[in-house]
């Protein structure tokens, strides 16, 4: 059975949490750029999955590289 999405609700697989270096590659940056990006407040929003872990939600990663290259 087929599952419309009403405006507003997010999809399962955008908050699926893709890891920071993952992240980096798929970006095309580099880890130190992304940092630097984050430090600026430029970068998607960060998520942390444990101490030492962190990643961004693959909506906000699609978002933020869709608007890298919209212009």
């Amino acid at each position: 059975m087929s599952q419309s999405m009403n405006a507003g609700e997010v999809c399962p697989a955008d908050n699926r949490v893709v890891r920071f270096r993952d992240a980096c590659t798929e970006a095309g940056v580099s880890v130190a750029t992304m940092r630097r990006y984050l430090s600026a407040g430029r970068g998607p929003r960060l998520v942390r999955l444990s101490e030492r872990v962190h990643g961004f939600r693959r909506g906000d990663l699609n978002a933020w590289i869709d608007s890298r290259t919209a212009g």
